[in-house]
């Protein structure tokens, strides 16, 4: 009788492993199997009858570039960086990406407003850690002055009707790091 009270008193420190084990050798067949699974099907794509060469034979050779930024653009960068350090600063950014289209499209025929805003980009985007958009910012050539003292384009228009402002710098005549802050955010 008290053998049969010792067993009972055993068992659970018998069945836990035993059924562990068991669980894990499940477990490891199942992987096992998968992988299988995804080595046929990994090994069915690449065979040598499938049109994937003939796509890779017309596909350019890409190659990474060196610089992201030149090098006018990572000096504004490093100036807006250092000027802003509680906003954040996003690189080369679509209209599209920034506003959101009106509702309702253009005219028939007419090219759509998300088209429309993606074929336009700026060069910096300065945003609240929030990542609300506030500031966008256009590098322009040395030469580009003129463009400062023009009717406003179509950026200027989009970006002031939804409220975030538009500066341009001129590459020649950048702000001194000390001002380059009350420039872009203003006074």
């Amino acid at each position: 009788m008290v053998a049969f009270w010792y067993l009972l008193i055993l068992a659970p420190f018998i069945a836990i492993p035993v059924l562990w084990w068991n669980y894990r050798r499940k477990l490891a067949q199942k992987e096992e199997l998968a992988g299988m699974r995804w080595e046929r099907l990994v090994g069915t794509a690449g065979t040598p009858d499938a049109p994937a060469p003939a796509l890779t034979a017309a596909t350019p050779e890409y190659r990474r570039r060196e610089r992201l930024l030149d090098t006018g653009q990572t000096l504004v960068y490093l100036l807006l960086k250092q000027g802003m350090p509680d906003h954040e600063i996003l690189v080369n950014v679509a209209l599209a990406d920034l506003l959101d289209s009106p509702a309702g499209g253009g005219d028939a025929g007419s090219v759509p407003p998300q088209r429309l805003l993606a074929q336009h980009r700026v060069d910096f985007v300065i945003c609240s850690k929030a990542m609300q958009p506030v500031v966008a910012v256009d590098l322009l050539a040395a030469e580009a002055p003129a463009a400062l003292t023009t009717a406003p384009d179509f950026k200027s228009q989009c970006l002031h009707r939804a409220g975030i402002r538009h500066v341009r710098l001129v590459r020649g005549a950048l702000p001194a790091r000390q001002e380059i802050r009350t420039r872009v955010l203003g006074g």
